[in-house]
């Protein structure tokens, strides 16, 4: 697989990583023939994201299949040497005019080549761990409730709740969707400040709650995929059940 980033891109695929780093320690790389997906993890399995960038995000995309191939190219790369390439984003933005991504079938690294400005060429070759393929398991078809909102009023809402907290119960109805800090116990909640913020429906793009549910996930997780969101102002879309599906 072989495939060029423009410039104007460098920095969204630079953010989709950043954004994914936050969610596991492994960067698991998956070409397909019209498209290229960067996913990630969490150790304790409870966090998944996916960044899949079409054929038309680059400006060069060879998928290169083999005939002898008989499984898709894939690989794992640590996610602390794919950090130190993409270090910072709006660095990389003003400096890099294409960012070349090499991948081959029997190779043992993963190939970032930077263009910079005056001709200057980076290279950086990140060793495979291992190669495996990773795919959450997931329908949005059937789910009974459907959100859609803008990132500023997410971020907007979580400047509410202290710096250090760890997660968030999320409870909606037809009438309101509200968002409180996690506690485990009474005995914790009584040492915790509790904080509760309420959303009307009207502050939506959409809002559709079929079934009375609370749910209650990471924020740290959550904060990375809001953080990309807000930057390329993107509304972000939920898809839920009850807690535990």
């Amino acid at each position: 697989m072989k495939c060029v980033v423009p410039g104007l891109n460098v920095k969204v695929l630079a953010r989709a990583i950043h954004a994914l780093c936050r969610i596991g320690d492994e960067l698991y790389v998956e070409p397909e023939p019209a498209r290229l997906s960067f996913r990630a993890v969490s150790t304790s399995k409870s966090a998944y994201a996916s960044f899949t960038f079409s054929e038309s995000f680059f400006s060069y995309y060879n998928y290169e299949q083999t005939k002898s191939q008989e499984e898709d190219i894939t690989c794992k790369v640590s996610m602390k040497s794919c950090m130190a390439v993409f270090r910072s984003p709006s660095h990389l933005y003003k400096q890099v005019e294409s960012c070349q991504i090499r991948l081959e079938p029997d190779g043992v690294k993963l190939i970032f080549e930077f263009h910079c400005h005056h001709g200057i060429i980076k290279t950086h070759y990140l060793p495979i761990i291992e190669c495996e393929t990773l795919e959450a398991v997931y329908s949005k078809d059937m789910v009974p409730n459907q959100l859609v909102v803008q990132p500023k009023l997410l971020t907007f809402a979580l400047m509410n709740f202290q710096a250090n907290t760890m997660e968030l119960t999320l409870v909606v109805t037809p009438q309101k969707m509200q968002l409180r800090n996690y506690a485990e116990d009474e005995n914790e909640m009584k040492k915790t400040v509790r904080t509760e913020l309420c959303l009307e429906p009207g502050e939506f793009d959409h809002y559709s709650i079929s079934v009375d549910t609370s749910i209650t996930f990471s924020l740290r997780e959550f904060r990375a995929l809001l953080m990309f969101a807000e930057a390329f102002n993107l509304p972000i879309g939920a898809n839920f059940e009850i807690g535990g599906n």
